[in-house]
């Protein structure tokens, strides 16, 4: 829904309610699919709605409201508008000079979680884009599992003749194939899939590594990353519940702090003089 001015009283619309005259309903889809949308997804009697609307990371939006406040302004007659801009600006002035850059912050669980999972497929199968695929997926999987599936922890599968990476088995619509350890639909193109949807490679350097990169350089992320996820055997990298016991879960609120800071340290500490120093 796009308006120049919207009533404040509809600025939230229930998805899937009907227009009060239009023959057409609320439905959501994600930005990605912005391009290719057409009004017949609208129909009430064959509408195409995503679902994953409910899928979401606290704050995600905070950057795009503030840049809404400070470039659109605030709504007619919102008296806060010009105090909220005025912080805005004083926040701008604080990061310095434009383009400097002041590494350091937290990089949140959906990204540690997409991140980890990459650096984990990568390391049992050395397959990038593919790595990029599932880490996406089952950050996005965590998430809805966080909110939906309460209690529920991902099958672990034990493998006999089948390699990782050959489709197993057919559940409905969905292909399964067997990936670290656990049953990961994928598509017929062999990618990772979630909702009905591909998570594609370039929607993780998107989503994923674009988030990390305004917190620390990502491709330092990632090398850290690699480095953590190495030093656990094959045995916990292959065990869905053990990695997310021993892997993720000890480092997913300080990864930053406890992950790549404690690989740059330990680079500089090489002998007992420089420790001491």
């Amino acid at each position: 829904k796009v308006e120049n001015v919207m009533d404040i009283k509809r600025v939230f619309t229930v998805p899937l309610s009907i227009h009060r005259r239009l023959d057409l309903c609320t439905i959501c889809f994600k930005p990605d699919e912005l391009d290719s949308f057409d009004i017949s997804w609208a129909n009430p009697e064959k509408f195409r709605h995503n679902t994953n609307w409910r899928l979401y990371v606290e704050g995600e939006g905070d950057e795009l409201a503030i840049k809404a406040l400070s470039e659109v302004k605030g709504y007619p007659g919102w008296t806060r508008a010009d105090k909220i801009r005025s912080a805005i600006k004083l926040k701008e002035e604080k990061r310095g000079k434009a383009g400097e850059r002041k590494e350091g912050g937290k990089i949140g669980r959906y990204y540690v979680m997409a991140l980890l999972q990459a650096a984990r497929y990568f390391t049992l199968t050395g397959d990038l884009d593919k790595a990029k695929s599932f880490g996406l997926n089952r950050a996005i999987f965590y998430a809805w599992a966080k909110h939906y599936g309460k209690g529920y922890t991902p099958k672990t599968v034990i493998r006999r003749r089948a390699p990782s990476g050959r489709v197993e088995a057919k559940e409905g619509k969905y292909k399964f194939t067997v990936a670290c350890g656990e049953q990961v639909p994928v598509s017929d193109r062999g990618w990772f899939i979630m909702g009905g949807k591909e998570q594609m490679p370039d929607e993780y350097d998107r989503v994923i590594a674009g988030k990390i990169d305004k917190v620390v350089p990502y491709n330092k992320a990632w090398k850290a990353a690699l480095e953590y996820v190495k030093s656990f055997p094959a045995t916990i990298l292959s065990d869905p519940q053990r990695f997310y016991e021993e892997v993720y879960k000890p480092v997913r609120d300080t990864f930053y702090r406890d992950v790549i800071q404690r690989k740059e340290k330990t680079k500089k500490v090489r002998t007992l003089e420089d420790f001491f120093s």
